[in-house]
């Protein structure tokens, strides 16, 4: 297939995902509120955190750091490229150069996300609303989602928007960890469990993942059991390692993978190898750091093998 076809295919993927784990995260915050004692509050910019998007939100909001503010640049900013918004125009942009590629009930699908999205996304900073715009568009994500994997064919086309849903959730994933783990360093859950208990769930549902740890068959809520969980279970969908071993299987059916191969086995056995009890003591900051320079070198290898080239 041309490679201009299969990265816009890629980037509707990562795009798509983008937009969706984003509303997750939010979501899951906001119901943090409900679970906290009262005099608990929730640090909004924490999100901005997860983005690494200190800098743009300060040029943008000055000092403010409210929920508001915190809001309005992730979901409706046309500023902040990566606001949800943003994510879904660009997403839909992407599909519309490839309606001859893609199922025409996946085109209409998306392009009723966008309209769904620009009417009602304004609603959603104020809490009132947020619940019910963020479930909405999850379910029509995930509608998406399941008309691809349903009518699809399973050929190159398949195999990178394959790709770039799973490399954007292992980056997602790998913020989420990064920024949630920081609040919760061993001591401090010492301090106060109840607090802690509150924080990692927070986390696992970020990720949709609590019902799946639970089903596991993990008992109690263990910071060290969750990060392994999330950094390595085979079995969970947005476990990093999952989302590296989908990405590896798209990569042996595609021609030319050696290179991207090798980065992503690398990754693989970096991953497997850590010592997660080690990492909850000190470094996991630094180790998550590498992870996500490993998965955006990753990108960058199948970007120049795939999609730099001259049709």
């Amino acid at each position: 297939m041309l490679s201009r076809v299969a990265e816009n295919i890629y980037w509707m993927a990562r795009y798509m995902e983008r937009a969706e784990d984003t509303t997750r995260l939010i979501n899951s915050t906001s119901n943090l509120l409900l679970d906290l004692p009262r005099h608990a509050a929730v640090e909004w910019y924490e999100l901005v955190r997860v983005f690494g998007a200190e800098e743009q939100f300060k040029e943008l909001f000055d000092e403010d750091q409210s929920e508001r503010a915190v809001m309005k640049f992730l979901i409706t900013d046309k500023r902040n490229t990566n606001s949800i918004i943003n994510c879904i125009d660009s997403a839909r942009e992407n599909a519309r150069v490839s309606r001859d590629i893609i199922p025409n009930e996946m085109w209409q699908q998306i392009n009723e996300l966008y309209h769904f999205s620009s009417e009602y996304a304004k609603g959603s900073l104020s809490r009132r609303k947020r619940n019910d715009f963020m479930s909405a568009l999850i379910c029509r994500c995930q509608t998406i989602i399941g008309i691809s994997m349903g009518t699809l064919p399973h050929d190159d086309a398949y195999q990178f928007l394959l790709i770039g849903r799973n490399l954007e959730r292992a980056d997602m994933s790998s913020r989420i960890i990064d920024v949630g783990a920081a609040q919760l360093l061993p001591d401090q859950e010492e301090i106060n469990p109840a607090f802690a208990t509150v924080r990692w769930i927070s986390v696992l549902k970020s990720l949709n993942a609590f019902q799946a740890y639970r089903q596991q068959g993990f008992v109690g809520i263990s910071g060290t059991a969750i990060l392994g969980y999330l950094l390595k279970s085979s079995e969970f969908p947005r476990s990093i390692h999952h989302c590296l071993d989908e990405v590896g299987a798209c990569l042996k059916v595609l021609h030319k993978p050696h290179t991207s191969r090798r980065k992503l086995n690398a990754l693989i056995e970096e991953l497997e190898s850590v010592d997660i009890k080690m990492l909850r003591r000190s470094g996991l900051h630094k180790y998550v750091d590498e992870l996500q320079l490993g998965i955006g070198n990753l990108h960058g290898v199948i970007v120049d093998t795939y999609f730099g080239i001259t049709d």
